[in-house]
């Protein structure tokens, strides 16, 4: 299929390999096993959340978020062969316009009922409570990755929800999202 893997990425659940796929370039994602699960479990995680993925990644795909084509999926080997999008690390050029933009694309996610997280653990849900956990996310990675540009890039991303999300639904969401807060302030102090 692919002779030549370039490691671009090693994560704590996948390693993510610069492919050449049939003449194009392309991103080989494969779940690594886990030794300390039991490899039947571990075979039958890897398997499910490879497809669960493919699925979220079509589901984002249909209401207009762009996002890979996806090439190949192999259940067995864990891996899903994806388009290759040409582009910069967002963390490398975040900024109150960028943040807007993704403030957008997760309003969009998430006024269709799908809570991102992460693809692989991506799912479906009218809960509030489930897409505060994305916004606090997301609040969380900017506040850590650029704290000096920290209230500039939340408040253009929240800009960019409310544009998807309504006004009544963000106040729902913002006020789960200080409950989630306040609720693990207390649980570090107990």
């Amino acid at each position: 299929m692919h002779q030549r893997k370039l490691l671009i990425k090693k994560g704590a659940e996948a390693d993510i390999y610069l492919i050449d796929w049939y003449g194009r370039k392309a991103i080989s994602k494969v779940r690594t096993p886990k030794p300390y699960r039991h490899k039947s479990l571990d075979d039958s995680i890897r398997k499910n959340r490879t497809i669960h993925e493919g699925n979220m990644l079509s589901c984002a795909k249909m209401i207009g978020i762009r996002s890979p084509f996806i090439y190949f999926i192999d259940p067995v080997r864990a891996e899903i062969v994806m388009e290759f999008i040409e582009g910069k690390n967002a963390k490398e050029m975040m900024t109150h316009d960028l943040a807007y933009r993704i403030g957008r694309y997760a309003g969009l996610l998430h006024s269709n009922n799908i809570i991102h997280g992460d693809f692989g653990l991506a799912f479906h849900s009218v809960r509030n409570e489930d897409k505060a956990v994305d916004v606090k996310l997301i609040k969380t990675i900017l506040k850590s990755a650029y704290s000096s540009a920290y209230e500039r890039t939340f408040n253009g991303f929240l800009k960019g929800y409310s544009k998807m999300v309504s006004a009544k639904e963000v106040g729902r969401i913002l006020k789960n999202v200080y409950d989630i807060e306040r609720r693990g302030r207390y649980a570090r102090i107990v």
